[in-house]
């Protein structure tokens, strides 16, 4: 009698196993994408709050996160913050694009002026009252060749050391 409840016991904890297991394999999550397998749907991330659900047919509809099926799973949640770990990284790296890039185009704006040219220029656009992002360029780029130290700038300037950004885009025709 015992034996047959241990038989019978040990198949029940079989099929529950089974059954939970099936589930659990049931959604392949990949990178920004989940796939059902038994339905076919594919479940593509758009952000941190929208999938778009692609049917085997071919029609789509967006979804929010949490009225997935999977929602609230530990797959999921590991997707979400790998996507907005991934999403800060692509920020960061286009930030650094960015600067690089002003940075570039500032060198070359003023390739053709001396150290003591540019800082005269400075020092002529400042009694004049150009622009502050035309004074702030030429601060810039006399930061970085180095002749005179970020710190000073501020008193240069004549503003808050808080206001003072290195990274500032001047686009003005007449250097």
């Amino acid at each position: 009698m015992q034996s047959r409840y241990l038989i019978l016991l040990t198949f029940f904890s079989f099929l529950l196993g089974a059954c939970s297991g099936e589930k659990k394999d049931r959604y392949q999550f990949k990178e920004e994408m989940v796939l059902d397998t038994e339905t076919g749907d594919e479940y593509l991330l758009k952000n941190a709050d929208t999938m778009t659900v692609v049917h085997i047919d071919g029609t789509s509809e967006p979804i929010t996160v949490n009225s997935t099926p999977f929602a609230g799973s530990e797959e999921l949640n590991e997707m979400m913050e790998n996507y907005r770990a991934n999403l800060e990284e692509r920020k960061e790296e286009l930030l650094a694009k960015e600067k690089a890039r002003i940075k570039q185009e500032r060198k070359e704006r003023y390739a053709a002026y001396s150290d003591e040219e540019l800082e005269a220029k400075f020092n002529e656009l400042h009694v004049n009252g150009a622009p502050f992002e035309q004074q702030m360029d030429i601060v810039a780029e006399l930061v970085n060749r180095e002749v005179i130290l970020e710190i000073d700038a501020a008193e240069l300037l004549e503003i808050d050391p808080e206001d003072i950004d290195m990274d500032i885009e001047y686009s003005g025709t007449n250097e």
